[in-house]
């Protein structure tokens, strides 16, 4: 089983729980009545009915989940930035959700023109890029600021991180970098992107998260890391490096070091994505650390118990549960999807039709599938939740 099928297998072992994860770690909390699991068996109408598969996210309330506060649809700079700088036309020739969030990255990363110490005090992404325009110096963090409001102009969630290395750096070297995750639904999970660099990092093919990319950079050698960059995706590896990237006017060269992936020692995570109008919410940030970071300091922040799952909760899933009335499946919906519109069912390959929270699902002889999905005010689609049962005589 790889990496991405034992995520799967964690998911829809989830998908049919409530589940409320606490500093202690996961509470599975019972249900009344308590949703039909896999593999269960249950009359229906009078015939017997066997719950075959369930693939769904799971619905995720905690200490982190609360934390978070995302821009909105209705805030009008979002408009303003989607529509002044023509992003619905930058991410157009993506063919699918992935392509088409990294060409936005790729096109975060040329609109810098200076890389440096700032020579502005512009504060969110429509005062960077005009400042931009007038010639001034920007670095990382900036970079990092755009394109968290540039994807939530476009209905997607980017949250920006902030880095440290473990260890003092060396003489003149670089200590902190500022990157974003963005909740891909195409992958079903948070993917690391740095804008600054317009890379990604994937394993076996799948895009990673900050904590993957940090666990496998100190804990294996980063032998199976994947450095992708730029629209064109071109891949490089740990021996690769340093990969150039431009010439910049006053700085020099910047480039991806060999020692980049020593920022990822500690790991804050910032919960607030309104940046053009609230600034990064410092005070609840929480941290990722261990005892590689013993002996040097940065902030003091609360830390995650379980570092590889309490900052990685799902979002804009159609997490569901099913319990069986007389005459037919009792379907119940959950969501943590910012901008929330409605939910999407569709039964047996028909079409897609709007659905409550909650709703009765008639079923047939034979093996009957229910697809669900959320879908924000953007119009931009969940991941997709399947169950399959079969009726028999």
């Amino acid at each position: 089983m790889n990496r991405f099928e034992m995520h799967l297998s964690f998911c829809r072992f989830l998908a049919t729980t409530v589940v409320c994860w606490g500093l202690a770690g996961p509470v599975l909390l019972a249900q009344d009545p308590p949703s039909l699991q896999v593999g269960a068996t249950v009359l229906v109408g009078g015939r017997a009915t066997t719950i075959k598969s369930i693939d769904a996210l799971p619905y995720v309330q905690s200490e982190f989940t609360r934390r978070f506060r995302f821009d909105s649809f209705d805030n009008p700079k979002l408009r303003q930035l989607r529509e002044r700088y023509q992003l619905d036309a930058v991410v157009a020739p993506g063919r699918d959700e992935f392509e088409r969030q990294v060409l936005l990255l790729d096109w975060v990363h040329h609109r810098f023109k200076k890389f440096g110490r700032p020579s502005s005090n512009a504060r969110g992404a429509l005062e960077i890029l005009q400042a931009i325009d007038e010639g001034h110096t920007f670095f990382c963090a900036h970079y990092a600021h755009v394109f968290v409001s540039a994807a939530a102009s476009l209905g997607w969630i980017d949250r920006e991180l902030a880095l440290r290395r473990h260890q003092d750096p060396p003489q003149g070297g670089s200590s902190e970098h500022a990157v974003t995750e963005i909740w891909s639904n195409q992958y079903r999970k948070w993917v690391m992107m740095d804008p600054t660099a317009k890379m990604y990092l994937e394993k076996d093919g799948l895009p990673l998260n900050a904590y993957e990319i940090r666990q496998e950079w100190f804990y294996r050698e980063g032998r199976d890391l994947v450095f992708v960059v730029g629209k064109e995706r071109k891949k490089y590896r740990k021996a690769d490096l340093p990969i150039f990237l431009g010439r910049f006017a006053g700085f020099g060269d910047l480039t991806v070091p060999a020692n980049e992936l020593d920022k990822y020692g500690f790991i804050a995570y910032i919960p607030n994505t309104n940046l053009m109008d609230a600034g990064l919410d410092y005070g609840q940030m929480f941290i990722v650390k261990d005892q590689l970071c013993e002996g040097t300091r940065w902030h003091q922040r609360i830390a995650p118990p379980n570092p590889a799952v309490d900052p990685y909760f799902p979002i804009h899933q159609a997490a569901l549960s099913l319990v069986a009335e007389q005459d037919h499946l009792r379907v119940a919906l959950r969501t943590l999807t910012p901008n929330f519109q409605t939910y999407q069912v569709r039964s047996g390959g028909g079409p897609w039709k709007a659905s409550e929270e909650s709703f009765p699902w008639t079923l047939h002889p034979g093996v009957n599938r229910l697809e669900v999905r959320a879908v924000n005010q953007f119009g931009v689609e969940g991941p997709l939740s399947t169950v399959e049962v079969e009726q028999r005589d």
